[in-house]
């Protein structure tokens, strides 16, 4: 049986500042590293088999920071298709200022669910499409264990939806907190949802 362990990183500087991150390569903020160390400790004693992660450093900062406090010594094997969700000229900007400069185009965004592709930006059908991508190739590697899989809020969304075969508009209604753990369980070839966006390591953190 394979157990994975999918986290979204921990808080970023732009996740402080409400900003839309997308694919720039953002730091995590101070308490992204507390989240990170209070996921780390709650997994100590659990023994991770593999960890593969987005090679955005909030999540592999993330990725070594939960290994190093849960006690496990092993690479991360960066994926690219574990990036998050691509928001074109979106990115580095904060709602509130898209609501002004953009605000029409927003609003339809929204209106649908956020499912099209932002301007020169990815759809949730592309970025579920280069998830699952991702996810055989992991897939190929590992077959039993335990598999940490670090990435972010779109890639840990569009891996459910990936692996329940769940509609593209499902994406939206899926909820994914910074430090968050969700836990599937693959057994002959079917996913088992163990935990979802569990964030109780983060009450003292």
């Amino acid at each position: 049986m394979l157990r994975l362990l999918l986290v979204r990183h921990g808080e970023s500087v732009w996740n402080e500042e409400e900003r839309i991150q997308g694919q720039q390569d953002i730091p995590l903020s101070e308490n992204g590293r507390k989240q990170a160390v209070a996921l780390g400790e709650r997994l100590r004693g659990v023994k991770i088999d593999a960890c593969f992660s987005s090679p955005l450093k909030r999540a592999t900062e993330t990725a070594e920071l939960i290994l190093k406090a849960s006690g496990n010594s092993l690479p991360i094997a960066t994926v690219s298709e574990l990036m998050e969700r691509n928001f074109g000229e979106w990115e580095g900007k904060c709602v509130a200022e898209l609501k002004v400069e953009s605000a029409e185009e927003f609003a339809r965004w929204v209106a649908a669910h956020y499912l099209p592709a932002p301007p020169r930006g990815e759809s949730v059908e592309e970025l579920l499409a280069r998830v699952k991508m991702g996810l055989e190739r992991i897939l190929a590697e590992v077959s039993d264990g335990t598999v940490l899989v670090v990435g972010h809020s779109g890639s840990v969304k569009a891996a459910i939806c990936v692996l329940f075969q769940l509609p593209p508009e499902s994406f939206a209604k899926l909820k994914v907190d910074n430090a968050s753990l969700t836990v599937l369980e693959i057994s002959d070839g079917r996913p088992r949802l163990c935990h979802f966006n569990d964030t109780c390591h983060l009450r003292n953190a």
